[in-house]
């Protein structure tokens, strides 16, 4: 079923340059698809060379209970924590959609409390950095205690946006499998990296125990190739959400709906994907390296300092994609044009602020730490008592049993799994979300058009809360 003729109007009015949903042959961004094939050929090809041939013989400490390596424990850590992350974000999904406004208020609240740990932390383990970061950790917590007495009432706005979310995915349960799909590519990954990793290890174990450039930027395109393509399944999951509820608005859904999303975000879309993923990724890397460097103790360090800069622009960089992305799949353009006429839309229309006020993401964010952390902790504790020398083998070889450097790595390649695995899960709602903005800002007329009871809804939600989001036209004329 295509688009009607008025809505067809529409669109090409819009964005002239650009097809409708379902006549776009053209790839956008070819060359970031390739470079990304190319970088999981690269990965497979260390797995099964480097990394299977010495999963089975690779120590790390001079204690081993049975005949099993600790590189064979690592990658079984590795994919135990993928399911349980996996499990964990199915059950934050089904949280999330019935009790959204208590658990945005709760997540509020838990940041104030967790960035006021923070600066204290700061404060008692750190060098001139570490205590500059203190303070604007504390600035920070005094900034969300205000934002929080000034958006109480903009909790229920959120929820509201959450429950639509929720009632359009209804519509729309195929995007649930997608994301399940999405969740066992993430799981096939992990096997795959998890070997990887294995193999580097095996080379780079001489290294671990210092703090050698070597280790370090082996961990770091690692990592680079790890969070590219968990953000490149995410965004894919995105793309193919934000199409069907493109297709919804408009009023020209059918049971071929989901399937067209899928075939435009897997081939015309993917490109743009790959590279709008890729400079998520390698901020992603860079913060995680800084995180896991030794630096709170070294005076005058600006290693913290400088993750919490890495880490600013990556929140802003996810913020400007998500809604980038939204343009990429329903109309088609490449990631550069996307990204212009997002932020060209939300000038013009001025909804700066609504978007900023949006809490939405803040609270899928913090889920999907939460789950990060408890993957970590499980998958670094079971590797620490595995590694774990007794006072006999401590005594006679000291020097080969060192576990810090590598269980603090494992924890790091945990959390990043099961934060991994949360941001597909978490990614479904957040995106029907964000198109539903992006839809409402080009056209919500065409809402009324298709889905009269559902456009009523909205702007009665909206214009409660932002009456002067609300002075173009919303109705038909």
């Amino acid at each position: 079923m295509e688009l009607d003729r008025a809505d067809e109007e529409v669109l090409l009015e819009k964005v002239p340059q650009q097809l409708p949903a379902g006549q776009r042959d053209e790839r956008k961004d070819y060359f970031f698809a390739v470079t990304f094939a190319a970088n999981c050929a690269s990965v497979l090809f260390i797995a099964l060379f480097f990394g299977l041939p010495n999963v089975s013989s690779i120590y790390f400490t001079v204690h081993h209970e049975d005949d099993s390596s600790h590189g064979l424990k690592i990658f079984l850590i590795f994919l135990v924590t993928s399911c349980i992350g996996g499990c964990v974000s199915a059950l934050w999904l089904q949280v999330l959609q019935n009790h959204a406004e208590r658990v945005i208020s709760w997540t509020l609240k838990a940041s104030i409390v967790a960035f006021i740990a923070a600066s204290l932390a700061a404060f008692y383990d750190s060098g001139m950095a570490g205590k500059a970061i203190g303070f604007i950790n504390l600035f920070f917590a005094l900034t969300i205690i205000t934002y929080y007495a000034s958006v109480r009432r903009s909790i229920a706005f959120a929820a509201s946006n959450l429950t639509a979310a929720s009632r359009i995915l209804r519509v729309f349960p195929g995007v649930i499998t997608s994301a399940y799909m999405a969740l066992l590519a993430q799981a096939v990954w992990v096997m795959i990296w998890g070997a990887a990793v294995v193999g580097v290890l095996a080379k780079a174990v001489d290294h671990l125990h210092d703090s050698s450039s070597y280790g370090n930027t082996c961990f770091f395109f690692m990592l680079l190739s790890f969070y590219w393509f968990v953000q490149v399944a995410k965004n894919v999951v995105h793309c193919i959400t934000a199409g069907a509820v493109g297709e919804w608005w408009f009023g020209a859904q059918d049971v071929n709906t989901i399937q067209r999303a899928q075939t435009r975000a897997l081939t015309t879309s993917l490109g743009s994907i790959c590279v709008g993923s890729l400079v998520v990724a390698v901020l992603n890397a860079l913060h995680t390296l800084l995180l896991s460097a030794p630096r709170r103790k070294a005076k005058g360090s600006a290693n913290a300092f400088l993750e919490f800069l890495v880490k600013l622009v990556m929140r802003n960089m996810q913020y400007f994609n998500k809604y980038a992305f939204c343009q990429v799949a329903l109309y088609g353009k490449d990631f550069r044009l996307a990204g212009t006429d997002t932020m060209h839309l939300f000038r013009d229309r001025g909804w700066t602020a609504l978007l900023n006020d949006s809490l939405i993401s803040s609270v899928l964010s913090v889920g999907c730490l939460v789950v990060g952390t408890v993957s970590g902790v499980i998958g670094s504790a079971w590797l620490y008592l595995t590694l774990r020398c007794t006072p006999d083998e401590l005594a006679e070889h000291p020097g080969e049993c060192q576990t810090f450097n590598v269980v603090l790595l494992t924890f790091v390649a945990c959390a990043s799994i099961g934060y991994a695995m949360c941001t597909i899960m978490s990614s479904i709602l957040d995106s029907i979300v964000a198109t539903i903005f992006v839809c409402f800002a080009e056209d919500p007329a065409a809402l009324q058009r298709s889905h009269p009871d559902e456009h009523a809804r909205l702007v009665e939600a909206w214009s409660r809360l932002q009456p002067d989001l609300l002075s173009f036209p919303t109705h038909m004329v």
